[in-house]
């Protein structure tokens, strides 16, 4: 087995064992599973309304309107996680990125590590795809409780194209939540303590979901949560005319229009042309490239041989 092998192996077994890792990813399941349920309450309440409405319009001789969700996609009753992944999902994701480092730097064995013919590449690639194996392993279970939710409110199965969207819907999430592994990483090899990594990742997490859509469209940090690609509250004034340029490359913002037109536009997705998706979806590998290759570098030049355990 290969050292980077080896080391993915225990860093998995590192996160099994992380109380704080159980508890966040505990929480992402029961809001992936309560997702579901919102989005089944939500419709089941304005049918219900509809109904009462065509019955009294039929009453009086008065046509009726149409049923609201008649065009509807049917996945568009997970329209939530479009916000518990950029919200729970990234804070899950900084944990595992951050305890990738400070693991081996509180036990203090790093410094044992590298005694050994370990090439800190191969650090890197353990490193890397245990984190990525573990965000991996979650999407594919937000998937399953997904599937098995709509299952239930459908009285049937999803279709070969809606588990096609699904499938891609949690591929975006996994490469969205990729991002902020690394960004657990970078702070936490920039930093001399596990807290203040934490710290750094967190503020760099406020600024991505909150900051920078306030600041590229006007939102208030409420409004920037809602799985709409274009709120009729958002701001027009000449600052805002002026700092809107920036929105195409505001990740956040481009993981929202992209989801929200897998999940909720059915085949929107297709009719939007390579062009479109691609330019959506380039500022999140093109970050996700750029963290990387910053990972890698500081991996490469950190001195790990005053590395002990600390906080």
């Amino acid at each position: 087995m290969s050292n980077a092998a080896v080391i993915a192996r225990q860093q998995l077994r590192l996160l099994s064992r992380s109380h704080t890792f159980l508890l966040l990813l505990l929480v992402l399941l029961g809001m992936t599973a309560l997702s579901g349920y919102i989005g089944w309450s939500s419709h089941s309440t304005i049918i219900r309304v509809y109904d009462e409405t065509v019955r009294t319009l039929t009453a009086a001789g008065k046509p009726a309107p149409p049923n609201p969700f008649a065009d509807k996609p049917r996945l568009s009753l997970l329209n939530n996680m479009i916000i518990y992944v950029p919200l729970i999902g990234a804070l899950l994701a900084i944990a595992i990125g951050n305890m990738s480092v400070t693991g081996d730097r509180q036990a203090g064995v790093t410094r044992v590590i590298f005694s050994r013919p370990v090439r800190r590449s191969s650090y890197f690639w353990g490193k890397l795809g245990a984190s990525a194996a573990a965000d991996a392993a979650i999407m594919a279970a937000c998937l399953a409780l997904s599937v098995i939710g709509l299952t239930l409110i459908n009285h049937g199965l999803p279709t070969a194209q809606e588990l096609l969207r699904l499938g891609l819907f949690y591929a975006l999430s996994g490469l969205y939540l990729l991002l902020f592994v690394l960004i657990g990483i970078v702070a936490a090899l920039l930093t001399r303590s596990r807290s203040l990594g934490l710290f750094a990742a967190v503020a760099v997490w406020v600024l991505i979901t909150f900051a920078t859509p306030q600041f590229t469209s006007g939102l208030r940090p409420v409004a920037s949560l809602n799985p709409v690609t274009n709120p009729v509250a958002a701001s027009h004034s000449g600052f805002f005319g002026v700092t809107s340029k920036a929105k195409p490359i505001a990740v956040n913002e481009q993981y929202k229009a992209l989801s929200t037109r897998i999940l909720s536009r059915g085949d929107d997705v297709v009719r939007a042309g390579f062009e479109k998706t691609a330019a959506e979806l380039a500022p999140i590998v093109l970050l996700a490239l750029l963290l990387g290759g910053w990972a890698y570098r500081l991996v490469r030049r950190h001195d790990f041989s005053e590395e002990a355990a600390r906080d």
